[in-house]
């Protein structure tokens, strides 16, 4: 058993040296705020489509997901169908323009960009967005933090609290050693390898299992049919769809290609590689019924069959995908929460003329603040990790999401219909789980927050004509 142990730790270790070996080569000499923060503009159509989804998935894609698959069978792919649906539509409709827009008015950051759409300085949009992505990211990365916790906790003889403690300090060196450009060059190198571990597992455990996936799943009082409640399956759509709207941790990837027109071939290589990383969870989901039967945490069901079915130093090493997924998810995330503490806060309240040096400086203290923010959220340990990625992916959602679109194809907006519209999703985001409904936070939240923002642009509109 010891030895065993040793075996997987070793695994996970030689991973992680190689990964920091990667970083290192990877990170760019002379590091500018421009570099840190959104990479001088300079990824290629791999880096940016594999950085766009693999910064996106975090362990939710190796836990959260096929848990909930293993308890609701065929239902919960609504989910999948939702994120692929309106992650081409980010793609194809978003993704260009914003990329477009952000160089032409030199935005660096999501709030930077709407400022400078709406065409003046806009001190109240910038803290709704300070306030809303604090809330809301700080409580993303404590429901990834929680997932370690709890692996590290399964797979070692460690307490809950050194297992949240050991994730932050994975995330942090490969976050503060280069930024943006470094962060996205990981990703695209942790992207091919969780992607290859995903689909290797399921389509290993089918081929030595004995018997009918299909007919034990049905046994086991579950089914791969998609159908049941035609609403529930809307909602489910609808709630994680269109979250991707308004991540800023996946349009600032957007932001950061070097040629625009490689956009339409990085979208192909990106929704490639999420289509094929969630069939494969999702398969993970369904095998798990089949082999495992039942679980006291479905949510550890891929790290069951894992632990099953590979000796220990090849386990270690799939293992290190979820926490792969990890660094990338953090990472961006905490990039994009305190550039924002940073552009959108410190410089513009409190001290403009900072020097390059002092600007990466204070970003990379932004860093390591906002992460320990995010374990005084973790440690608790109160909540799934499902329910809380829920709560953080609709509130981002239902604040952004609606504003993105009103600035890329609303052609007359105003701060005030802006403001108010913003504040809106982030208000129904934030509150919304005390009423302990069915129905998702973003489904309300986001034709709210769209017909807010139209409706008061187009009565400031309407005044302004009647006055001239």
């Amino acid at each position: 058993m010891i030895f065993s142990l040793m075996q997987e730790i070793f695994a996970i270790g030689f991973y992680f040296v190689v990964l920091f070996a990667f970083a290192q080569l990877r990170k760019k000499r002379g590091l500018t705020q421009s570099d840190f923060v959104i990479g001088g503009r300079s990824l290629g159509r791999w880096t940016t489509a594999l950085a766009a989804h693999a910064s996106d998935m975090s362990n939710w894609l190796f836990m959260a997901y096929p848990g909930a698959v293993f308890v609701m069978g065929g239902q919960h792919v609504w989910v999948a169908i939702g994120l692929v649906t309106v992650m081409w539509l980010n793609w194809t409709f978003v993704a260009p323009r914003i990329r477009r827009e952000s160089e032409r008015s030199g935005s660096v950051t999501l709030c930077g960009f709407f400022e400078n759409r709406l065409g003046q300085s806009w001190a109240a949009g910038r803290l709704v967005t300070a306030i809303a992505l604090f809330v809301f990211y700080t409580v993303y990365v404590g429901a990834i933090l929680m997932g370690v916790g709890v692996l590290m906790m399964t797979l070692f003889p460690l307490s809950y609290f050194w297992g949240v403690m050991i994730g932050i300090l994975l995330v942090l060196p490969f976050l503060l050693m280069g930024g943006y450009l470094t962060l996205a060059q990981v990703d695209l190198f942790q992207g091919l390898f969780l992607l290859a571990v995903i689909i290797f597992v399921p389509v290993y455990v089918i081929m030595g299992f004995d018997g009918s996936v299909t007919e034990a799943v049905s046994k086991a009082g579950r089914s791969f049919s998609l159908g049941g409640n035609i609403g529930n399956s809307l909602l489910l759509m609808l709630g994680w769809g269109l979250g991707y709207l308004g991540q800023p941790h996946i349009l600032t990837k957007f932001m950061g290609i070097r040629n625009p027109d490689e956009m339409s071939s990085s979208k192909w290589i990106g929704m490639s590689w999420q289509v094929l990383s969630l069939g494969a969870a999702t398969l993970v989901g369904f095998v798990g019924i089949a082999v495992l039967g039942n679980l006291d945490d479905p949510e550890m069901v891929f790290i069951v069959l894992v632990r099953r079915y590979f000796s220990p130093v090849v386990s270690g090493i799939f293992l290190s995908g979820i926490l792969a997924a990890v660094i990338n998810t953090i990472s961006s995330i905490l990039l994009v929460l305190s550039t924002t503490i940073v552009e959108d806060v410190y410089k513009r309240f409190l001290k403009s003329d900072l020097s390059e040096k002092k600007q990466l400086r204070i970003t990379r203290v932004a860093c390591v603040i906002s992460a320990v923010i995010a374990l005084g959220i973790a440690m608790p340990n109160f909540a799934s990790i499902n329910t809380l990625v829920e709560y953080a992916w609709y509130g981002l959602g239902a604040t952004f999401g609606p504003l993105v679109i009103a600035c890329l194809y609303f052609r007359r907006l105003t701060k005030m219909g802006a403001w108010l519209g913003m504040s809106c999703g982030a208000l129904i985001g934030m509150v919304w789980p005390v009423f302990d409904t069915q129905i998702p936070s973003l489904v309300v939240a986001f034709p709210i927050s769209l017909g807010v923002i139209y409706a008061v642009s187009r009565l400031i509109e309407v005044k302004e004509e009647k006055l001239v």
